[in-house]
């Protein structure tokens, strides 16, 4: 549960708060994402991006917020069998239109065409109408786009994007090419990991950048998955 002073720094208006009573994740990240912010979520495969990405949306929802759920990897029917398997029961939210989702990859399962992901991604407005959209993984589209000019448009369009106190989130493979300078215009920057300890595989968020913050932000949390629970944060220190 939140204390005082932490209901006191949601009160004020400048966070989207993605507090859930089960898991300690939000106090961990400074309780929500400050407003007019992007957050750039990078790791390598298997790291967490997209479980991490799918709490944040579920506690976006919780609380209130709508969010469009773009993503390059699932289907409708694939995206609510893994959130209900971590107990994110977003059928309600689906039904009430406050949680979209926009499937790149068609229900026959064939992949669309890549020529013209990034345009259609800029040029489709309705896309940003909730008060967070989410591109997970960003990573499809920036492989098929033509060069600079391409990039020059898209950190444009971020800003534009979250200036209505609006958030962007954005999922990326860990070394994709191109991805320099999102790192740089990003508010908010999640480097994920995996490691292999004595007691298996590791999930860690390093947070490497977080402007804006209301509250305090951890630099490293360590966290595992769990069917029927979702994210957990671990409670052991995560050293270097």
């Amino acid at each position: 549960m939140m204390d005082d002073e932490e209901r006191k720094e949601v009160i004020s208006g400048d966070l989207m708060v993605v507090h859930l009573p089960r898991d300690e994740f939000a106090k961990k990240i400074g309780l929500g994402l400050p407003k007019s912010s992007t957050l750039l979520i990078e790791g390598e495969e298997g790291s967490g991006r997209s479980v991490v990405c799918q709490r944040l949306t579920y506690g976006l929802l919780e609380n209130g917020y709508s969010v469009t759920y773009i993503s390059t990897e699932l289907t409708l029917k694939d995206f609510i069998n893994q959130m209900y398997s971590m107990r994110y029961s977003v059928g309600p939210h689906l039904i009430s239109t406050n949680l979209r989702f926009i499937p790149v990859l068609p229900i026959i399962g064939e992949r669309l065409p890549k020529e013209g992901y990034l345009e259609t991604l800029m040029s489709h407005t309705d896309l940003y109408s909730t008060d967070v959209t989410i591109i997970d993984c960003f990573g499809e589209m920036l492989h098929t786009s033509n060069g600079g000019g391409d990039m020059d448009r898209f950190l444009e369009h971020m800003k534009k994007t979250v200036h209505n106190d609006k958030a962007l989130i954005i999922t990326a493979l860990k070394g994709q090419p191109g991805l320099d300078r999102i790192r740089q215009s990003c508010d908010l920057y999640f480097d994920l990991e995996l490691k292999s300890s004595s007691y298996g595989l590791r999930h860690i968020i390093k947070v490497r950048r977080y402007l804006k913050a209301r509250g305090k932000v951890d630099k490293m949390v360590e966290f595992r998955v769990e069917p029927d629970v979702g994210l957990i944060i671990e409670i052991t220190e995560v050293s270097g």
